[in-house]
């Protein structure tokens, strides 16, 4: 009886775990075909997953650049500087899943769960497994660029940065720097499938067609593959039977959205298909995520991002990116990508979904004593020793403050040299974008390095337009039109460039424009560069003080003792027109200062009620992202270039603090009515100050309508 009694739960917990097991074989499938089949949520939200942000040297998750998703929902990042792939816990945190990798690029993954990584800097595709990290070689040669089909051993790549798995296991490769589109089959035999011997642009059939640096590949389920062709700024396809077409993007390097062959695209990087088909490109040149939607009118819209580029996380209309480059979904479709120049892995967010957390600093931050602390003093010239002149200083205003003009901030420090003179890297680094040349044949030619930029600047060649002894087997290459001008500049992504190697040539500037900071965080130069000799004992100049009301009209004078007396009454602006001199520079150079500000005193030179202490209100420390700051830092008539006159008049009564710029005024009505004394000071960034004192009277209101 006992012995019945206990058997029988044992033989209905038996019967229910046969009913459970049938229900779930019913039930699964139907969860599997809805999870597949239900519309994807809407993306509403940015936020940050990990990351340590830019460092001068990597030792952990800083250069971010591909980004794939497993089965279960893993993130893998490829770190470039560093050689490593991680995965990201749902928590944020980074582990390492594998190291010694050559300058890694995209990610895809297999149906097995492998990675496959695009190992640029060595020319190599190769297979991770994420378990174990166990590291081999799908196809290429270590170390070995070059461009041949054939056997995995055989087979020769040239900078490859874009990798996909089609539904067959066969992977697809972006050669990069070979222009064409290549195929691994599961022998390892290695074929092209599309592109030519030389970067252009056509469509056609798959060899005739031409591409221009291609970075981005995904395989569709059609059997057709989506390239985002960076250097022609356009999306194209090639369908199963080997044609190409152009699927959207003019070639101008825009961001404009619109109907597929309206729209533009600013050097597109990366591309990602969302279970329902819409595809997603990180275009890098725009700092935006961009999403193409098919139907009746297939189009493409801006996603989240665009100028100006920034950290910024939070709705999608008012995020800001910072060169995203590669970018994958989730099985909840949540789009996980890598803000590169933020070094930074970031995620747009479908409504209700949290991870993450909000960044609102709205700048990427990099301290400037910490890039001086790594770079050796040198100036990038030879002898890297000699002392040069001073041309030009952090923050200084180009163009003029007028409505008709355009004026901009100075974003670097200019040293001159002798036209044609060999320009030199001052830091060591490794290239890390696809595209680093901007502008050529421009006389603003630049070459954008993680931490040093270098522009005015014919980069890889002399001025004669050939190339400098060396430069192209390190991963230079000139691309020449029919009458042999040279139209395009590459340098190979992970190209090592040492301190003292050569950049390229002064153009017709005879100066080089040297930007210090990870971009969209770029610092004063000053602060981040020891330049042998040079010495400022100088103190800057003041030439006028002005103090107008809020309407920009300047207050009345009247005389005490002989003396002018400024007659302030409510809010008032103080602009102080000054400029800055070093040591040994052509008495002609003016200098943008590097600190202003004012501070009220009483009639005996005590400080007045709300100002204890001095207001340090424009420091030249980092720049803001917004364009039109420049006219809430320097007032109207300021005005600076290679030519003409340099006029520095700062509103310092505004402020500019850490790259962020707002209006501000001082409010006289404060202050009891008497007389008082407006001190201002202007300061270099060596320490030297000058201060001017200038006597006012506060009236009230009724008073200083008699004016």
């Amino acid at each position: 009886m006992v012995s019945r009694i206990l058997a029988q739960p044992r033989v209905l917990t038996w019967r229910r775990f046969i009913i459970g097991l049938a229900l779930l074989a019913i039930l699964f499938p139907a969860w599997l075909w809805w999870s597949r089949t239900r519309p994807p949520g809407s993306l509403v939200s940015v936020a940050t997953l990990a990351g340590a942000g830019p460092q001068v040297t990597s030792d952990s998750l800083s250069d971010p650049f591909g980004v794939t998703v497993d089965r279960a929902g893993s993130a893998y990042v490829s770190d470039g500087l560093s050689g490593r792939i991680y995965r990201l816990s749902e928590s944020g945190e980074a582990q390492i899943v594998a190291s010694g990798l050559d300058m890694p690029s995209a990610l895809a993954i297999t149906r097995e769960g492998a990675l496959i990584v695009a190992n640029t800097g060595a020319h190599t595709v190769v297979r991770i497994d994420p378990r174990t990290g166990r590291t081999g070689i799908v196809a290429g040669g270590i170390a070995v660029s070059g461009y041949s089909d054939g056997s995995a051993n055989e087979a020769r790549f040239n900078g490859p940065i874009g990798v996909a798995v089609g539904g067959d296991g066969t992977i697809f490769v972006a050669d990069t720097y070979n222009d064409r589109i290549r195929a691994i089959a599961s022998d390892g035999r290695v074929r092209t499938v599309a592109g030519g011997r030389e970067p252009g642009f056509r469509d056609g059939a798959a060899l005739e067609a031409r591409f221009d640096t291609p970075c981005g590949i995904v395989a569709g389920r059609d059997g057709s593959l989506f390239i985002a062709d960076t250097g022609n700024h356009r999306l194209r396809r090639i369908a199963a039977d080997g044609v190409v077409t152009t699927l959207a993007g003019t070639g101008e390097p825009e961001t404009r959205d619109g109907p597929l062959a309206q729209a533009a695209f600013n050097e597109p990087t990366a591309i990602a298909i969302r279970r329902d088909g819409a595809l997603f490109v990180a275009d890098s040149g725009s700092s935006s995520l961009r999403m193409i939607t098919f139907g009746e009118a297939p189009s493409v819209r801006t996603l989240t991002g665009g100028f100006p580029n920034g950290l910024i996380d939070g709705e999608l209309d008012s995020a800001r990116l910072n060169c995203p480059t590669g970018l994958a979904f989730t099985p909840d479709d949540v789009l996980v990508f890598a803000d590169s120049a933020s070094g930074l892995v970031r995620a747009v967010l479908p409504r209700g979904e949290l991870r993450g957390k909000q960044s609102t600093s709205g700048r990427v931050s990099l301290p400037a004593a910490e890039i001086r602390a790594a770079v050796p003093p040198r100036w990038p010239y030879n002898p890297p020793e000699a002392r040069r002149e001073l041309a030009g200083t952090f923050g200084e205003i180009r163009g003029e403050i007028l409505s008709e003009h355009e004026a901009w901030f100075h974003s670097g420090v200019d040293l001159p040299g002798a036209y044609g003179e060999t320009v030199r890297a001052v830091f060591t680094e490794r290239v890390t974008r696809p595209l680093a040349v901007e502008g050529v044949g421009g006389l603003r030619e630049r070459l954008r390095l993680p931490l040093f930029g270098y522009i005015h600047v014919r980069v890889g060649r002399d001025e004669n337009e050939r190339m400098l002894e060396g430069l192209e087997s390190r991963g230079f290459s000139l691309r020449r039109d029919e009458t042999r001008q040279v139209i395009g500049v590459r340098v190979r992504r992970g190209t090592r460039i040492n301190a003292g190697d050569p950049i390229g040539t002064l153009n017709r500037l005879n100066h080089v424009h040297l930007v210090a900071g990870p971009p969209g965080g770029e610092v004063n130069a000053l602060a981040a560069l020891t330049l042998p000799g040079l010495r400022d004992t100088v103190p800057p100049v003041i030439e006028d003080v002005t103090i107008t009301n809020d309407q920009d009209r300047p207050f009345l004078r009247e005389e005490k003792q002989g003396r002018p007396l400024v007659v302030i009454s409510g809010r008032a602006r103080i602009i102080v027109r000054a400029y800055d001199q070093v040591d040994g520079n052509a008495t002609y150079r003016r200098l943008g200062p590097y600190r202003l500000g004012y501070q009220v005193l009483t009639a005996t030179g005590q400080p007045s009620p709300g100002f204890g202490a001095r207001r340090e209100t424009i420091v030249f420390e980092r720049l803001p992202s917004d364009p039109t700051a420049v006219a809430r830092v320097y007032a109207r008539g300021s005005q600076s270039g290679y030519e003409g006159r340099t006029i520095f008049a700062y509103l310092i009564t505004n402020q500019m603090r850490d790259g962020v710029a707002r209006e501000g005024f001082w409010d006289s009505s404060e202050l009891a009515p008497g007389d008082y004394i407006v001190r201002v000071f202007v300061a270099d960034i060596f320490g030297n100050e000058t201060r001017r004192d200038v006597p006012v009277r506060v009236v009230g209101a009724q008073r200083a309508a008699r004016f």
